[in-house]
């Protein structure tokens, strides 16, 4: 039996819990009683209880990792203080993204210019201009999926830009100003964005893969303000960040189309730089925020601070965690690309 204090209990069969767990779940016991524990997601750190003719499912086939990589976070902590840290100057970077080259990836806000990095020395390897945009439009996100980067600008379309030959490919519109962040679900068949401009979440259909074509399906709004950062945990659960009150909600789909299920998780004791708003998750299921300041927020899966990151003159972005704590940091308002390495093997 998996235990875990952010659980659903049901009277039911297993086959019956089984079919509902497929739409929002990430775990699932069933016990011989006739009830059920379901669990819309899970931490990396777990225990398992045996109990007597019960079973447990993962009905995403997403499973917890049973040996982690730094679980102590004061040692992590230690390790990250003495860590080297290089860092390169580049004017107003923001998303961190690895694409499949192993380059770190981001974006100029204002100058029009996607970056390459060398992922070990921080060495500029590309510097890419956007054709027929306009350069008064700020360019708040870029990501990388399947091969391609998708440029998110303020007011413009979705750019995508083929990270083999380097050359625009598609533009997506979304009629949506604002988009702060996207992620992809079920292979790239949904695109999903958070808009702070309209404090809400839109959804994107695909429905061409040559030349890559989505349409607007439909928006939901949020009932916070400035949805900022996503994460996406499986095809039926993401997370989204409040950028004006520091808080961090979960979405889980719950079987309707069109319909997602929005929870508070908790809220953070961060003070807003005036930027950013972003989390990323390391693998023990800890939660990293980013809100361009110095300090990096850390945070377990109940909303209590484990700690900090401190980086001196940094305005911290946005954060890619990589294997072995290898960390990758942007900060747009000190105009730098940051890499450190703690030299920790797991």
């Amino acid at each position: 039996m998996y235990l875990s204090d952010s659980t659903r209990l049901i009277n039911g069969t297993c086959n019956q819990c089984l079919c509902i767990s497929q739409f929002n779940y990430s775990a699932l016991n069933c016990f011989p009683n006739l009830t059920c524990q379901l669990f819309p997601t899970f931490p990396l750190d777990y225990d398992i209880e045996v109990t007597s003719n019960a079973r447990v499912y993962f009905p995403n086939r997403v499973f917890p990792n049973a040996s982690q990589c730094m679980p102590n976070i004061t040692y992590l902590l230690n390790k990250l203080k003495l860590a080297n840290l290089i860092s390169k100057s580049v004017s107003n970077p923001r998303d961190a993204v690895i694409d499949n080259n192993g380059y770190l990836v981001t974006a100029e806000t204002n100058i029009n210019y996607l970056y390459r990095f060398d992922p070990v020395t921080l060495n500029i390897i590309n510097q890419i201009s956007y054709p027929n945009l306009p350069s008064y439009v700020e360019y708040d996100v870029v990501t990388y999926f399947n091969g391609s980067y998708y440029i998110v600008a303020h007011s413009a379309p979705i750019t995508v830009i083929d990270s083999e030959n380097l050359t625009v490919i598609s533009y997506i519109s979304t009629s949506t100003n604002g988009i702060r962040d996207i992620i992809f679900l079920n292979n790239g068949q949904m695109l999903v964005g958070c808009s702070c401009d309209t404090d809400s979440l839109i959804f994107l259909n695909r429905t061409s893969l040559e030349p890559i074509t989505y349409n607007v399906t439909f928006r939901q709004s949020t009932s916070f303000t400035c949805p900022h950062g996503m994460w996406r945990v499986n095809d039926t659960f993401f997370y989204v960040t409040a950028y004006n009150s520091m808080s961090l909600y979960s979405f889980s789909a719950n079987g309707n189309l069109g319909l997602w299920d929005e929870t508070l998780v908790f809220t953070t004791s961060g003070q807003s730089g005036g930027g950013a708003a972003r989390v990323t998750i390391d693998g023990s299921g800890r939660f990293w925020f980013a809100y361009e300041t110095d300090n990096v927020l850390i945070y377990d899966q109940e909303g209590t601070q484990l700690g900090n990151l401190t980086i001196p003159n940094s305005q911290i972005f946005d954060i890619k965690i990589m294997d072995n704590y290898l960390m990758y940091f942007t900060a747009a308002k000190t105009s730098q690309v940051m890499r450190l390495d703690p030299n920790i093997q797991c």
